[in-house]
């Protein structure tokens, strides 16, 4: 799903917030069957919020970066491994706590850092054996809503059973329908997401290595190669640096020759100082002839920016929306 830009993606995070809570007071006001299924409907697609901890940082060092951040939302640091803090109840039952709002969350017991989760990650860690949870609990100081693991099983099977039904049908594909498929892999997903995780150490790679890199990517999204379409000499990198906080890479990707959502080209910027990551492309848009910005997070979200300029204005839109989106955070 596109949003126009990262304050819509946060009020659509909220929407859901809210949706949530209705459903919650719905039940609590209204104890039943069908409000109760209403609201777990609800609580499955919403993202909450999740104490953790940090025993692999220097406490001086988590204490800095809060003062630093403001309390802003930001990344974790390179390494670091988040253990998410369990609640246990009078019984020494223990369960996996998550919030909607940080207002209900108390300062005891200690937490170094709050993460965003989808509920369904949440279900795969309170399933954790080592975890050793009951189940979970939704804002368990304020509703306190109880979400116990067979409930969670049933919910997960639930899961599976229509990853199934969907891939039950089969569907024949024809080469040029598979290349599609695959380049779309490699654009949307492959090469992004390699691009975040692997952070300023990849795309100093991709600097370095440039169209014989681009080439590897594309390849291993095909999986199969004898159906794989390109060469080196079917891109085009290019390394900038633009000013001591601002790295650009232009990459030029195969032509676009089919009526599909594919790129013409890719940006990828790193700032040295605090090695902040944005990924920008260029690409064909539903209406012929019409090109499209659009910028994928760290998170998958895709972001739409409008309409592209010219090719020769390119890079200075992409300039823009990175001073645009630090103004809007700052």
């Amino acid at each position: 799903m596109y949003y126009r830009n990262e304050r819509e993606y946060k009020e659509e995070m909220n929407k859901d917030i809210e949706k949530t809570l209705e459903l919650v007071k719905k039940y609590k006001d209204n104890p039943g069957k069908e409000t109760f299924k209403e609201m777990v409907r609800q609580i499955q697609e919403t993202t909450f919020l999740v104490p953790a901890t940090l025993p692999d940082m220097d406490p001086e060092e988590i204490k800095r970066r809060a003062i630093e951040s403001a309390g802003a939302p930001s990344k974790l640091p390179e390494g670091a491994k988040p253990f998410p803090c369990i609640l246990k109840n009078d019984e020494g039952k223990v369960y996996f706590p998550i919030y909607t709002t940080q207002d209900g969350i108390p300062k005891e017991p200690r937490y170094d850092v709050l993460i965003t989760i989808p509920f369904k990650s949440c279900m795969e860690l309170a399933g954790n054996p080592k975890m050793n949870a009951e189940g979970i609990v939704l804002n368990p100081f304020t509703e306190n809503i109880l979400l116990n693991n067979q409930l969670l099983e049933a919910l997960r099977k639930e899961d599976i059973m229509k990853m199934k039904a969907a891939g039950a049908k089969q569907v024949q594909v024809t080469p040029e329908q598979f290349r599609v498929m695959m380049r779309q892999k490699a654009e949307f997903h492959d090469f992004p997401m390699r691009t975040f995780k692997e952070g300023k150490e990849f795309i100093h790679k991709l600097s370095d290595e440039q169209e014989q890199l681009m080439n590897v990517i594309y390849r291993e999204a095909f999986q199969n190669t004898d159906l794989y379409p390109y060469g080196e000499s079917d891109f085009a990198v290019m390394s900038l640096n633009i000013s001591e906080d601002l790295l650009l890479v232009r990459v030029d990707v195969p032509e676009v020759k089919v009526a599909a959502r594919l790129c013409y080209r890719i940006y990828i910027t790193l700032n040295p100082k605090n090695d902040e990551i944005h990924y920008f492309t260029i690409e064909r848009g539903k209406e012929k002839g019409t090109r499209n910005i659009v910028q994928i997070t760290g998170e998958g979200k895709q972001i739409l920016h409008g309409e592209a300029p010219v090719e020769g204005a390119e890079i200075q839109r992409v300039m823009d929306l990175i001073k645009q989106e630090k103004e809007m955070t700052s």
